[in-house]
């Protein structure tokens, strides 16, 4: 079984979490109230992971939309990207 995760931990810390929660439920010996806190565990987990994926996509889209040069730009937040371009 897995304890309480961290609010915020590293992608590789929340995926390890994530695959011992599966084998947890897969292994069908956790009665049900334990089952639905680790559904909720491996959800919250599941959004973590995505949300930092998608950060990472969007850095390597910064850096391949440089054309033939790979330039690397300090990489903003969308929100604040698109607040700078409606400024412009």
């Amino acid at each position: 079984m897995t304890k309480k995760t961290e609010r915020n931990p590293s992608f590789d810390k929340a995926l390890s979490e994530l695959e011992a929660i599966v084998q947890a439920m897969e292994s069908g010996s956790l009665p049900l109230e334990k089952m639905m806190e680790q559904f909720e565990e491996g959800m919250r987990l599941i959004t973590l992971c995505s949300a930092k994926l998608e950060e990472v996509e969007r850095k390597i889209e910064i850096l391949v939309k440089k054309g033939d040069k790979v330039v690397a730009e300090p990489f903003a937040p969308e929100e604040k990207q698109e607040s700078e371009a409606r400024s412009q």
